[in-house]
């Protein structure tokens, strides 16, 4: 048996195309008007025959495709790893929305980010954009991406309009008062930056605000700030490893705790822990930050501060979809959510 057409599911519950069409997909616009056991008649038609409402002719019906871009802004096999639950909440608001997701993405050496990127979504037919950010890649396209005239919404960035973003100000300020509070003088917070000289104003927004935040609980306490930064590259590379003498060149004495960028950063700190013969949490305290899957699958659960990644993937998506089916308004404010502190079995 072929494709089964409206027409058929028409047939088979005895009414009009028309009748169908707004059964299936109301128009409150459309001069059918057709009741509750006329609805009923026709979706009870559609399932026995199994119809599935054609894509492209709702498509050209609607003016719209249906069809909302993914795009995950950092570079092929980056270290820099999204919290899992970004795609999850934009996929699972889309399908009760009733929206596909596109996942749209680039290879490392394709070319200029600038130049690729737009040409990249004018190939995919998308009603819209959400931005996934966790790189400063994103701030390198911002323009090109706003100038293309296709509603963009991000997630993870912090905009004044139509963006998701996490106060991470708030995060860190939270989890180094939790460390001093449990008895930590000496806090380090641990840095990871892939080139000499890297500017903290030219990192993700991110990076600037869990800086600010640790060291302003730091003097508040009274206590002077140890920022560390340690030099990884880029690229995902299996066999890096952060140097011993990172933490104890120039005879540093061992901190009382270690807050990490990133609960990666945070398990790679540990493995210097393990080669030296130092006990976690007996030795010193070690903290991470985002509360993704790095911080389950971790030798022992990591005290970390948990991003509401899925809310936040939720909430983007559901503003793209007020700007594609709103009555012309572009900009909504943008949503702050706060993190949650994670107690795990990393700190005293």
């Amino acid at each position: 048996m072929g494709r089964v057409t409206i027409k058929d599911v028409a047939r088979e519950a005895g009414v009009s195309l028309g009748a169908v069409s707004q059964a299936l997909s109301p128009n409150p616009k459309s001069t059918i008007k057709v009741g509750d056991a006329t609805i009923m008649k026709v979706q009870k038609a559609a399932a026995k025959l199994g119809f599935r409402p054609h894509a492209g002719a709702k498509s050209v019906r609607s003016n719209k495709f249906h069809n909302i871009g993914f795009f995950m802004a950092k570079k092929s096999g980056s270290l820099d790893r999204p919290p899992e639950g970004y795609l999850t909440g934009v996929s699972d608001a889309a399908q009760k929305r009733g929206y596909r997701i596109v996942l749209v993405g680039m290879e490392s050496g394709q070319g200029n980010y600038q130049d690729v990127v737009p040409s990249l979504l004018r190939e995919k037919n998308l009603d819209a954009l959400v931005v996934a950010s966790y790189h400063h890649l994103s701030a390198l396209i911002h323009d090109e991406l706003e100038n293309m005239g296709l509603p963009v919404v991000y997630v993870n960035d912090k905009h004044e309009f139509n963006s998701a973003w996490v106060d991470d100000l708030d995060g860190a300020r939270m989890m180094t008062d939790y460390l001093i509070e449990r008895g930590s003088k000496n806090v380090v917070f641990a840095m990871r930056t892939h080139f000499e000289g890297q500017r903290i104003e030219d990192m993700h927004y991110s990076a600037r605000m869990r800086i600010e935040g640790y060291t302003a609980a730091m003097k508040a306490a009274g206590l002077e700030p140890d920022i560390r930064t340690i030099m990884m590259r880029e690229t995902l590379d299996f066999n890096q490893r952060i140097p011993d003498d990172w933490l104890f060149g120039n005879g540093r004495p061992l901190p009382d705790a270690i807050f990490a960028y990133d609960d990666d950063l945070a398990n790679s700190i540990a493995k210097i822990m393990y080669r030296k013969g130092i006990r976690i949490p007996e030795d010193i305290a070690l903290a991470g930050y985002n509360g993704a899957y790095a911080s389950l699958c971790a030798w022992r659960p990591l005290t970390t501060m948990r991003i509401p990644s899925f809310e936040m993937g939720y909430t983007a998506l559901e503003l793209a979809i007020q700007i594609i089916e709103g009555s012309g308004q572009k900009e909504f404010p943008s949503i702050k959510f706060r993190p949650e502190l994670v107690i795990g079995e990393s700190t005293r």
